[in-house]
């Protein structure tokens, strides 16, 4: 018993003692797996935690009360603090007043199992720093039911402080564009690319179209476009849609509410809102800034008294018109006022001036619409015209011929006009006017106020004229200029009762030259006035010698022609004066014939002039009557005594029925009004016959003597 006793004891004894090797060993395995466990957990969360950490984002794991309990690398670097100083510490310390109001609500309905959306809040980062970050908050499925003090809340923050700063700098871009875009000086307008209306337009906009700004959106510029610039901008706005171009520039005009169509300097740009392709167009009122532009360009173009083309570009539309045109399809009419310099000089610009502008009036009136009539400078007037010319020339030379009234000055006017067409096909404008210019100089030549054409050679008659004149001035200061005489009859009796006084030129290369020559250059340059001084002394003094050796016709009087720019010199009587008081001369003696041009150049200066040379007791008469405009009132007007009758009638005189009847009207006309009459260019016995039937008083021409000089006038007048 004992021993089954000690046996049993012992057994006992020996399985307690393997129960408990076993449980020992038992123990020791489980504790090398919960060590394995704790190995592997510590692993994964290790990785857990490293890959926590590399996210951009902070994450950080915050319980009901908002302690936070975990967080990653990036939450450190967020909140600028160590691990241990981040952890057990309460997250809503990191945000203040509304904004930690916000998180911790947030947190709350989070742990209540809502779906929070992102809230965006500004969190405290640092001492001074403020950041803005987007939170976003995520319950795990672990902490759904678990008890309050285990349940853990993920709340990830992201760093928008960026992207909250570009929209922040984006919505300040947007009103500063608006502000800008509506207060803007000039007119702008957000215009779809897709359908091309207005989407916003500012007030600058509405002014200038004189409409209200919400009458604008929703429609197209188009729709206030004029229809020309609409198809003029349409390629450029195609480049625009293709992307071809980011902006173009282009001048359009736009109209207005009442009609009337603005000039706007349209810039458009490309832009993108909210995905819609928009184009900012900047449109500025630019009418005032052409109108400008275009009074320069008109101004650099045109005369300014005149308002006619100028020289400049007269020869700009003169090339385009030889540019196309056919031989002798294109002519050039050059078109110069007689003696206008007389009226210049005597009675000053102003009246000049006023004389210009109408001249040039009447020219364009005469004209077709396709005609060009240009200002070339001073008194010269040029004409562009196709087709022929000579009829338009003897228009405009017409036209010029009525009287103009300046102020209280009734001036007469005539016009010397040359003309030349395109006879080669190399011409140029320079060869026209050139041409033309020629060909003026031989009307001038003619005696002023008729046409001519150019010929070959004229060219050299310009260059002539040029040299003439200096030649002119010379032969003055050397006395070349010298008197010839003729004389003047009693047609009744043959008695010689005068001489006429005509210059000529004892030219020391070209000889014995006559008054055509000469004489309207003369009066043109101006030296008439000299050569006209010279005249009357020469001659008188030569009428006191022939007195004083005795001579018996030296008891005739003198006639000396006097120009138009004799009789408005203000000098002229006292040269009238002085010659007379040299020569010892009674006035008596002396008749000073004036030209219908020359007394009707300036009707009332001319009657003051001649009233005073009148008072001297000299006489006075008409030259070359019939041959001007004037009339019976101006003829009665004049303190003059004789008119001579123009040999141009007395020419035709019982042969042509025409001029017979002018020169039975003159003389009629000159016995009622108790004046000589004188016929010039009496050549034949039947002039003379029929001069004697019409009672015509006194006359003149080759049948009674040529021009003389003065020795030869003492030899053939010796025994008279």
């Amino acid at each position: 018993m004992n021993n089954s006793s000690d046996i049993a004891v012992i057994v006992v004894g020996v399985v307690a003692i393997a129960a408990l090797i076993l449980s020992v060993w038992d123990s020791r395995r489980q504790g090398r797996t919960l060590q394995g466990q704790l190995a592997a957990f510590e692993a994964a969360e290790a990785e857990v935690r490293r890959l926590l950490d590399e996210l951009p984002e902070a994450v950080l794991l915050v319980d009901t009360e908002g302690v936070v309990h975990s967080t990653n690398a990036a939450a450190l670097t967020m909140f600028a603090m160590a691990r241990g100083d981040l952890v057990d510490g309460h997250l809503l310390d990191h945000a203040e007043g509304d904004e930690q109001e916000v998180l911790g609500d947030a947190i709350d309905r989070a742990f209540d199992g809502e779906e929070i959306e992102p809230i965006q809040i500004e969190v405290i980062a640092g001492v001074d720093r403020r950041v803005v970050v987007e939170g976003s908050f995520h319950l795990p499925a672990g902490s759904v039911d678990a008890a309050d003090d285990d349940r853990r809340l993920v709340v990830r923050l992201r760093d928008v402080s960026e992207r909250e700063q570009q929209t922040r700098a984006l919505a300040q871009a947007r009103r500063r564009f608006q502000q800008a875009f509506q207060s803007a000086p000039t007119g702008m307008a957000l215009v779809r690319l897709d359908d091309g209306r207005i989407v916003d337009a500012n007030q600058s906009l509405g002014e200038m179209l004189r409409r209200q700004v919400n009458e604008l959106v929703g429609c197209t510029l188009r729709e206030f476009t004029h229809p020309d610039d609409v198809r003029a901008a349409q390629p450029h706005r195609a480049r625009l849609e293709l992307g071809i171009v980011d902006s173009f520039r282009i001048d359009q005009r736009y109209r207005r509410r009442d009609g009337e169509f603005i000039w706007a300097r349209t810039r458009v740009s490309t832009t993108e809102d909210d995905g819609v392709m928009l184009a900012i167009t900047h449109i500025e009122d630019v009418t005032e800034q052409r109108r400008a532009a275009e009074q320069l360009r008109y101004a650099a173009r045109h005369d300014e008294l005149t308002g006619l083309p100028n020289r400049s570009y007269l020869m700009h539309l003169l090339h385009d018109r030889l540019a196309t045109a056919e031989i002798d399809g294109v002519a050039v009419l050059f078109v110069d006022l007689d003696q206008f310099k007389v009226i210049n000089d005597s009675l000053g610009h102003e009246v000049g001036d006023l004389l210009i502008q109408e001249v040039s009036s009447r020219l364009r009136k005469a004209l077709r619409d396709e005609d060009v009539l240009a200002r070339f400078g001073g008194d010269e007037f040029i004409v562009v015209l196709s087709g022929e010319p000579i009829d338009v020339a003897e228009r405009l030379r017409q036209a010029v011929h009525p009287p103009v009234m300046i102020g209280e000055h009734e001036l007469f006017v005539t016009a010397s006009i040359g003309y030349a067409t395109n006879h080669d096909v190399s011409m140029s404008p320079n060869d026209m006017l050139r041409d033309a210019d020629a060909a003026m100089y031989r009307a001038k030549a003619r005696g002023r106020d008729c046409v001519e054409a150019f010929e070959a050679g004229g060219h050299e008659t310009g260059v002539q004229a040029l040299r003439t004149t200096g030649e002119l001035r010379r032969g003055i200061e050397r006395g070349e200029i010298v008197p010839y005489y003729q004389p003047i009859v009693d047609l009744e009796s043959g008695r010689a009762l005068g001489f006429e006084v005509l210059a000529r030129w004892l030219h020391p290369d070209r000889g014995l030259l006559p008054p055509t020559e000469f004489l309207p250059l003369a009066e043109e340059t101006g030296l008439l006035v000299d050569m006209g001084a010279l005249m009357l002394r020469d001659s008188m003094a030569q009428l006191a010698q022939w007195r004083a050796a005795g001579h018996a016709f030296a008891n005739c009087s003198l006639s000396i022609n006097v120009g138009t720019r004799q009789l408005v010199d203000p000098n002229f009587y006292d040269t009238v004066v002085e010659a007379l008081a040299e020569t010892g001369l009674d006035a008596d003696s002396l008749w000073l014939e004036i030209t219908e041009t020359a007394l009707l150049a300036d009707v009332k200066a001319a009657t003051v002039a001649l009233r005073e040379l009148r008072s001297l007791g000299l006489h006075l008469s008409v030259d070359d009557f019939g041959t001007g405009y004037s009339s019976l009132t101006y003829l009665k007007r004049f303190p003059v005594e004789a008119i001579k009758i123009d040999k141009s009638f007395v020419a035709g005189l019982g042969i042509e029925t025409e001029d017979s009847t002018i020169v039975e009207a003159v003389v009629r006309l000159g016995q009622s009004l108790g004046l000589h009459v004188v016929a010039e260019g009496i050549e034949s016995p039947l002039q003379l016959s029929r001069l004697r039937d019409l009672e015509c008083d006194r006359g003149q021409g080759y049948l009674f003597g040529r021009p003389r000089p003065a020795h030869l006038i003492e030899k053939e007048r010796a025994g008279v």
